[in-house]
């Protein structure tokens, strides 16, 4: 399950540094806030990038949808959403197993965190789900060889 992005937090501004002009300690300073102040620039851009994105997917979603992926591709999903969430890259894990998933059944809650439930996203992708299988059922007993006749 894809709980989505995190709401963007905004960057913290550096602090300008204190002192005169000519001493040292001063203009060591001024060099390490101008490296900072462009880290920051580059931070608002990025928190403009995530604040788009966590709008357009919100608003296309509306909630936790479920993905169906291989297991080695949900198995890194995983992974690296518990090493950005101990890294403080994220406050909470995006990913979570689907009670749809073989061997994971009894998850509470259908595999989301307690308190969500899945949004408009998630049953639109199930209706095509569904509408892909009867295509397939339908292709399969037009088939001469598959229909068994």
């Amino acid at each position: 399950m894809d709980c989505g992005p995190e709401e963007p937090a905004l960057p913290v501004p550096p602090d300008a540094p204190e002192g005169k002009a000519g001493d040292p300690k001063y203009d060591l300073a001024v060099i390490q806030f101008q490296r900072k102040l462009n880290a920051y620039k580059d931070a608002l851009e990025r928190y403009e990038r995530d604040v788009d994105e966590f709008k357009d997917w919100t608003v296309r979603n509306g909630g936790p949808i479920e993905m169906m992926m291989w297991s080695v591709d949900a198995a890194d999903a995983l992974r690296n959403d518990a090493r950005a969430v101990a890294e403080g890259r994220q406050r909470r894990p995006r990913w979570h197993l689907s009670s749809r998933t073989r061997g994971h059944q009894n998850l509470p809650n259908g595999g989301l965190p307690a308190g969500m439930t899945p949004g408009h996203g998630h049953q639109a992708n199930l209706e095509r789900q569904i509408a892909g299988e009867k295509v397939f059922v339908a292709a399969m007993k037009a088939d001469p060889v598959f229909a068994g006749g």
